[in-house]
């Protein structure tokens, strides 16, 4: 009976890893990003207007399996952005977000640094540790970055760090 339980519960916890690593589609990345923005204004229902959005200066999206960011454009005061642990291969629609002063993306599937990053000239923190980093050109255009973290980029040779 032992044996029987432990044979059920390894085969199912394979099939939640298997659901674990299937994509989300734009529309369920939208709805978690909803989501989130409606849990840190404390607006469950209702359209989100303007001045809804412009309440948010920092949201954490952590771990939610997102491909795309394009939904965070439209939050202009957003100030602190966490996209740990995610699937992101680029971060396009952040250029917009230009009062950004901390960036979190570690633990997703960049291979170089987001385009753009001049457009963030308050920057201070830039989390890019367990990634693909292939290459850091562009880092020096972040004349106000005190905190960067490359660690566990196994493509970067400390050269180029």
């Amino acid at each position: 009976m032992k044996q029987l339980l432990l044979i059920c519960a390894v085969v199912m916890g394979q099939s939640v890893l298997a659901a674990d690593k299937k994509p989300l589609t734009e529309e369920e990345q939208a709805k978690v990003v909803e989501a989130a923005i409606r849990k840190k204004i404390k607006k469950p229902t209702g359209e989100l207007t303007t001045a809804d959005l412009e309440k948010v200066t920092f949201l954490s999206l952590y771990n939610n399996k997102l491909t795309d960011v394009k939904e965070l454009e439209k939050l202009t005061k957003l100030e602190t952005l966490w996209l740990n642990n995610n699937k992101l291969t680029d971060v396009k629609g952040l250029e917009k977000l230009t009062q950004l002063t901390h960036l979190e993306l570690q633990s997703n599937q960049l291979t170089e640094l987001p385009k753009g990053l001049e457009k963030f000239p308050q920057l201070k923190v830039l989390g890019l540790a367990f990634s693909k980093l292939t290459e850091v050109k562009g880092l020096e255009k972040l004349t106000q970055l005190t905190v960067l973290n490359l660690q566990y980029n196994p493509a970067l040779t400390k050269a180029q760090i």
